[in-house]
């Protein structure tokens, strides 16, 4: 027939042509639905089968396949009928059936689709096969197994080897005419149990497939492992006439397998958790010890993520650490401490977490270790804290080795000594530090230590920017201890600075002679004008005892100025916040009160907020001890004292002028230096004192000079807050 245009073509043949053909057909025509239920059979399905079309109709095509061919391939066969639309388009397909006498009867159908209107229909034309057909079978059939990857060998019923194809040749090393007449007994390692092969024989024999690992021998003597299919084979009367044995080499799987067994051994060892996660951040694998932390059995975990089991902030956090890890595809590493509430525990792990890739190279998910660093970062913790203290220390703490090279120096070491707070100490000796006029005597000291003494002296020390400071030195020896022996490995050295304790008790001493002085010196005055009332009835005993009185004030006023003074000194120099000005305008007022004849006035040519001096609690009353001395100290009735403030962008000024008759050189050497002893014996030079002090404990200092035209000027400088 030529080919056309569809309008050149002939229509198609009507109902009648096709159901004439059908019913004139040699072969049987079986029309099912689509659940293998047989919904028509021709005339000639009756013929060849001998059932009538009637006791056709209605039953499933499958049943037809007889009850006694029970391999897997029937079985397989009868699914495919009771799913037609398995087969459609999938080639002949050989069908045994089982005619009304129970001869089975072999056919080669090719199922078609078509719709009548209510439903597919799935129909197929039986063609008996022929003896040149099942030749050409056979043929089919040996092609494909001497061409197969699998060692395959054939075998009667009593275990005879009667075939091998070539791939059973390449596993085992066994020609075909050395396996042909033996039986399987040739690959028996003796690593399998009589047992194995008692159930092997009594399952083929009931005409069941035997499907199992085993663990042959080659010819060579090595073994190797194989998965073995053993199915057995029936003649066309349904008797098992030999037996088929399939062997697919394992053997490198089996290692992996054992390398994977060492692996997850490993990773159940160990006590930190380890966890795969898909892309959605669903638990795939996880190890013990998650469980342990988690209070959750693996079971339960599996499916779920971290919210199932420690609180929602950690929780959050690794699910963002893991949503980077996909991102980048890049590990990631970081710490975090979750909660878990079942368990009622708390951890810290750090983390590293991998991209995970499945077998075709696509990103799978992640792949997590968790060290668990609890009690490392508890010891780091308490590390931290030494090396705060030590760093934090007021001493000067360093450590030698035993050839004088530098182990550890803390900050104050290093900037006593002008060693870079940043360079590496261990670096440095001894020798290079410590200047060529001190180090014969430090290092005499140090042998000492080293030969295990403790070691404890006081010395003196010239800094070129600091000055002549005294220290209190210790040395210990750094003991370490091995196989119950101990030896020294360096010395610790603590020096501390008592320079300042030493100018304490100095000038502590000043004040406790100053104090012996102007008493002893007073009292010899109450004492003789005492006498004088008593023994005399003169009218000068009055202006005597007024004297008495007066002399008495004053060294109440001294004594309260060395109790001030005490304190000041007693104290350790320790700094706060000031308000300069606001400070300065209260004891201005209350100054104002208590001497209404004097002008007092401040002025602050800066905002009052930016006027914070970095100054001792005292600084209040040293700042009263001089206005007050300047209007005590007046020569005039109506004295006038100015206090003015200025703040640079270091340091806050205040300035109190007067125009008084001026401080004589004692006591401006009092207040500049804190020395000229004889102002203080006199007690004119006490409050100035005190003032010198407060000042230098603050971290200022105290000038004095003339004010034009008349009185004297001092200023006094602190360091301004901000500029700390």
């Amino acid at each position: 027939m030529s080919r056309g245009t569809p309008s050149d073509q002939s229509d198609p043949p009507g109902d009648d042509f096709c159901a004439s053909f059908l019913e004139g057909c040699t072969d049987p025509v079986l029309s099912v639905d689509a659940a293998g239920v047989v919904a028509y059979a021709n005339p000639a399905a009756e013929r060849t089968l001998g059932y009538d079309a009637e006791s056709l109709v209605g039953r499933r095509l499958g049943s037809l396949i007889p009850e006694e061919i029970a391999d897997r391939r029937a079985r397989s066969l009868r699914e495919r009928l009771s799913e037609p639309a398995r087969l459609v388009d999938g080639g002949s397909v050989t069908v045994p059936i089982a005619d009304s006498d129970g001869t089975t009867r072999s056919f080669s159908v090719r199922v078609h689709k078509h719709d009548p209107g209510d439903g597919p229909v799935y129909t197929g034309v039986f063609r008996e096969r022929t003896e040149g057909n099942r030749g050409r079978d056979f043929r089919t059939y040996r092609n494909l197994i001497e061409h197969a990857g699998h060692a395959i060998y054939v075998t009667d019923t009593d275990g005879t080897i009667e075939y091998v194809n070539p791939a059973f040749t390449e596993h085992t090393g066994y020609e075909p005419s050395e396996a042909v007449g033996e039986t399987p007994a040739i690959l028996n390692s003796g690593e399998m149990s009589s047992e194995y092969f008692d159930s092997l024989w009594e399952t083929l024999r009931s005409g069941g497939v035997w499907e199992e690992e085993i663990i042959d021998q080659r010819k060579d003597g090595t073994l190797y492992h194989a998965h073995q299919t053993i199915a057995p084979v029936f003649d066309d009367g349904g008797t098992v006439s030999r037996f088929v044995a399939i062997q697919t080499d394992i053997t490198e799987q089996k290692a992996a397998e054992g390398r994977l067994k060492q692996y997850r051994d490993i990773v159940e060892r160990l006590d930190d958790p380890i966890l795969l996660q898909n892309c959605e951040g669903e638990f795939e694998l996880l190890n013990e010890a998650v469980s342990g932390f988690a209070g959750v059995s693996r079971e339960e975990l599996y499916g779920t993520n971290e919210t199932a089991f420690m609180d929602d902030a950690s929780a959050a956090e690794i699910d963002e650490r893991r949503r980077t890890v996909l991102e980048t595809e890049e590990p990631a590493s970081y710490e975090i401490s979750p909660t878990f509430p079942k368990s009622d525990r708390e951890a810290m792990f750090s983390t590293r977490r991998y991209p995970y890739y499945d077998e075709d190279g696509e990103l799978a998910g992640t792949f997590a270790i968790c060290r668990d660093i609890t009690e490392l970062k508890g010891r780091e913790a308490e590390l931290k804290r030494y090396e705060r203290a030590v760093e934090g220390a007021t001493d000067l703490i360093a450590a030698v080795d035993r050839d004088g090279q530098f182990i550890f120096a803390n900050e104050q070491y290093r900037s006593y000594h002008g060693i870079d707070l940043e360079s590496d100490i261990c670096g440095l000796t001894l020798r290079e530090v410590v200047d060529d006029e001190q180090y014969p005597g430090v290092a005499r000291q140090v042998h000492r230590a080293l030969d295990g003494d403790v070691v404890e002296y006081r010395t003196s020390r010239t800094h070129p920017d600091r000055g002549t400071r005294r220290f209190d030195v210790r040395y210990y020896p750094l003991e370490h201890t091995e196989d119950g022996q101990t030896s020294v490995d360096g010395v610790v050295g603590v020096l501390r600075d008592v320079t300042d304790s030493e100018n304490r008790a100095h000038q502590l001493r000043v004040v406790d002679r100053v104090l012996q002085h102007n008493l002893r010196n007073a009292m010899t005055v109450v004492r003789g004008r005492a006498k004088q009332v008593a023994e005399s009835d003169d009218p000068a005993a009055a202006d005597a005892a007024d004297d008495v009185l007066a002399r008495a004030d004053a060294l109440l006023s001294i004594s309260e100025k060395v109790h001030h003074i005490t304190e000041v000194l007693s104290d350790p120099p320790e700094t706060e916040p000031v308000e300069v000005v606001r400070t300065v305008e209260r004891i201005a007022a209350a100054v104002a009160d208590d001497f209404p004849e004097a002008s007092m006035s401040v002025s602050v040519s800066t905002d009052e907020s930016s006027a914070v001096a970095s100054a001792t609690t005292w600084l209040s009353r040293a700042i009263d001890e001089l206005i007050r001395n300047a209007i005590i100290h007046h020569d005039g009735d109506e004295p006038t004292v100015e206090a003015a403030i200025e703040v640079t962008d270091d340091e806050v000024v205040i300035r109190i002028t007067d125009d008084g008759p001026g401080l004589s050189a004692m006591n401006r050497e009092v207040l500049e230096t804190g020395e000229a002893v004889d102002a203080l014996y006199h007690g004119s030079g006490l409050g100035l004192w005190l003032v010198y002090w407060v000042v230098q404990q603050s971290g200022g200092s105290a000038r004095v000079d003339d004010a034009d035209p008349r009185g004297t000027r001092i200023t006094v400088t602190l360091p301004r807050l901000d500029s700390r």
